[in-house]
């Protein structure tokens, strides 16, 4: 399957509604997918699908019945869809499908056939360079993350980067489209019948830790979420930092107050030294009580002012009286620094976020036979627990680029009914967390690390591929820089979780970079189990064949009808290559979560390789499944809706 095939197609399909529309699209019961991957514990799962079973996709399979275009970007959206089903709308009730593009235009589409309702342009985008994403992939940066929908009051919150003095955006002297330095982020509020804004955009500004926040060029790429704690209704949201190692680098929390439509809070997670909250575009995981759970990246650690590579528990206060609101800290858990996974020395400076510095360090000099880094590298070949051969590369590197092992690279999945939260990063290694007591990790402790991993949950496991006898908890945290196989293993897909009726059990399944999709037990106290694995890699044109392979592993979601096991799928899109440097094709699986294929893997209902489907990988997004629908957003500039064949 080529690019230049399914630009054809698309450019065939330019100026329409749908593409590929063998079969009519029969309206069925629909149920709000208001937020990123579900819900607010980002389960990536929905319960109350009654038509796609492993049946119904194993029998008739499933067709692209439409693609959904979107507007003024040649990539689409980085957002993943949003659904509010039953909203009245100029053309009648409508389950409608709300799709925010990175040239800042909204549209809102029946969810069924993709037909438009209504569309608006929130101002202009700021134009994509390579001193926004170092790869050049984005055309513009607008509508970055996912927003968050209001059902009862049928609204969407969505937060927009803006050339200033756009659709009424109150800044002084517009600069240059292209001037991410000059740009703001706004909140929009939107009704979601018919796009109309309901009140004027509200930018996002204020200073903490020392910090101004429009100080510096940011990145919102993490999702919003809404939480409602006595009836005091709040969108949080959360950010980065564009140059993650610079002076003044910081992550970013902030509160929108629904009633009252204004910013309360912000929070910087450090004093200008990095801690970007990233997790491949995841939101925040809120629980009943409205605390946030996130993971942040790169960035200095002193257990009270700066907060990088740490899980942190967050608590936000409204406004009462003459109280301000505020954002703060109340728990945390931190596996190691950055100083520490490199022996001591500085991360590389100027580091763009989406760029790994380990990778990079890896990467062949122009007219070179061999990296030197490859070329010297120690090779250590063992068995795992399973009796496979294992091998880790240690490349020859400065330790400083070992400094770069975010582990905000993933959200985490917070299965509250057990007070845990598995977090992971790009070392692919999982730890389970306690939401209740989560250890509090002190510079002190990390001088101890098996006694400060003893306050997990359960014994940290790796959880994206099995490196052989590698303690993830090692006393000298350098022990980790290494390469399984001689590919990454980052995870950046929060991974999916799903009660497992007939394990009576907890699971996650998780598809981290050049390696396949895994499926884990967490037992009642939080404990990881290893169940199986998939058949198919990720980046499989690549891994084992470049250097360091391809990013950026698998992303997924599942569904059920309520408990029967019988009709739980999980659909997972990967890329043929490095989707990290260049666009490139995708493929789009639907496995049965529940009952494994004869050999012990995880088995495969339904393929868009074996079906000759070619689409563009969107390397963040993953599909929604609702309806009898699979949405899977694509980098040709749209959306992939399937169904099954009739």
């Amino acid at each position: 399957m080529r690019i230049s095939l399914i630009s054809k197609i698309f450019r065939i399909a330019a100026g329409t509604i749908s593409l590929l529309s063998f079969l009519p699209l029969t309206a069925q019961t629909m149920v709000p997918w208001v937020t990123r991957s579900a819900d607010n514990s980002r389960s990536g799962w929905n319960a109350h699908e009654t038509i796609l079973t492993q049946a119904s996709v194993g029998t008739k399979g499933i067709v692209r019945s439409t693609i959904i275009p979107l507007a003024g970007d040649a990539r689409g959206m980085e957002a993943q869809p949003l659904i509010l089903p039953q909203v009245t709308t100029s053309r009648g009730v409508r389950d409608v499908m709300v799709l925010p593009s990175m040239a800042n235009v909204v549209r809102g589409v029946d969810a069924h056939d993709g037909s438009g309702i209504w569309q608006v342009q929130l101002g202009t985008p700021i134009d994509g360079t390579r001193a926004i994403d170092g790869w050049g992939i984005n055309q513009h940066w607008g509508c970055v993350s996912t927003g968050v929908i209001d059902p009862e009051l049928k609204r969407l919150y969505q937060v927009c980067w803006v050339v200033p003095n756009a659709h009424g955006t109150p800044m002084p002297a517009a600069p240059a489209s292209s001037d991410p330095k000059a740009a703001r982020y706004f909140m929009f509020v939107l009704n979601v019948g018919d796009g109309s804004m309901v009140t004027p955009p509200v930018m996002i500004q204020g200073s903490s830790n020392g910090q101004d926040f429009n100080g510096y060029p940011r990145k919102q790429r993490s999702s919003l979420v809404e939480t409602n704690v006595a009836g005091v209704k709040t969108v949080l949201g959360c950010s980065g930092t564009i140059d993650e190692t610079d002076p003044g680098a910081a992550g970013y929390c902030f509160a929108f107050d629904v009633a009252s439509n204004t910013q309360t809070a912000i929070f910087a997670t450090t004093a200008g030294e990095g801690a970007g909250i990233w997790m491949a575009g995841q939101g925040a995981a809120a629980d009943a009580q409205g605390n946030l759970y996130v993971i942040t990246g790169n960035g200095d650690f002193d257990g009270a002012t700066q907060w990088g590579e740490s899980f942190l528990k967050l608590k936000y206060t409204p406004p009462s009286g003459s109280t301000k609101a505020n954002i703060a800290v109340v728990d945390h858990w931190t596996p190691w620094t950055d100083m520490g996974r490199s022996g001591g020395q500085a991360p590389p400076a100027g580091k763009l976020a989406g760029m790994n510095a380990a990778t990079e360090a890896m990467s062949k000099p122009v007219g070179s036979g061999m990296n030197m880094s490859l070329k010297n590298a120690r090779v250590e070949t063992s068995m795992s627990a399973e009796g496979k051969l294992s091998v880790r590369v240690y490349p020859d590197m400065a330790q400083g680029a070992w400094a770069d092992e975010d582990w905000g690279s993933a959200g985490p999945a917070c299965i509250f009914p057990l007070g845990v939260c598995v977090a992971s990063g790009k070392d692919g290694i999982a730890f389970p967390i306690k939401t209740t007591n989560m250890g509090g990790t002190t510079v002190a402790d990390l001088k101890n690390p098996p006694a400060n991993c003893a306050k997990l949950a359960g014994a940290p496991v790796w959880l994206t591929v099995d490196p052989g006898p590698v303690d993830p908890c090692p006393t000298d945290p350098t022990v980790l820089n290494f390469f399984p196989w001689g590919d990454t293993a980052h995870m950046h897909m929060t991974p999916v979780q799903y009660f497992d009726p007939v394990l009576n059990s907890w699971t996650i399944f998780a598809w981290g970079e050049n390696n396949q999709l895994h499926k884990w037990k967490v037992s009642d106290t939080g404990t990881l189990s290893y169940l199986a694995q998939s058949n198919e890699f990720a980046s499989s044109e690549v891994r084992t064949t470049v250097q360091h392979g391809g990013m950026p592993g698998g992303f997924c979601s599942g569904s059920s009808n309520g408990a029967d096991p019988n009709t739980a799928i999980l659909a997972c899109t990967i890329p043929y290559r490095d989707a990290n440097k260049a666009v490139t094709n995708g493929r789009l699986l639907v496995y049965d979560p529940v009952h494994l294929a004869a050999d012990g893997s995880l088995k495969v209902l339904w393929d868009s390789q074996a079906e000759g489907i070619a689409f563009l990988f969107n390397k963040f997004d993953p599909p929604v499944i609702d309806g009898g629908h699979i949405y899977v957003p694509n980098y040709n500039g749209g959306v992939d809706v399937y169904q099954l064949t009739r």
